[in-house]
Formats: C-alpha cells, sequence, structure tokens
C-alpha cells in the first residue's frame, strides 16, 4: 500500500484493538526501517493521534 497518498484526507480508521478514529491524516513517517510507517490524525473530537500501520486494521476514506 503507498501510505503517502492518505496524507490530507478525512479517513476512517479502526485498529486491530477495536478501536475507531475519524479524523484528517497529518503526517505519514515512513522510518528508515521500511517495515515501519507511522500515521497521524488529528481526531473530529481535536486529539492527535499516532498509529503504526500494522496496528491498523481499516483505513478507509470519508467523503
Amino acid at each position: 500500500m503507498e501510505w503517502k497518498e492518505w496524507k490530507g484526507k478525512k479517513v476512517y480508521i479502526e485498529t486491530n484493538s477495536h478501536r475507531r478514529y475519524t479524523g484528517t491524516v497529518v503526517d505519514i513517517d515512513i522510518s528508515q526501517n521500511p517495515n515501519l510507517v507511522w500515521i497521524t490524525i488529528i481526531s473530529t473530537q481535536g486529539n492527535k493521534v499516532t498509529f503504526v500501520h500494522s496496528e491498523i486494521k481499516l483505513i478507509q476514506e470519508e467523503k
């Protein structure tokens, strides 16, 4: 998956631990180790939330 395409988009995310978030992706950090991608969103409640890509079960764009 090309993670950089999500930057700036409003998304719905469900994690492997069954937490659900809606917000706008503000940063995608691909570390030197290509197996780690960090996604940061600002949730609809105004909270900054960061996930490692392997924790994301579902990500979809909200219209």
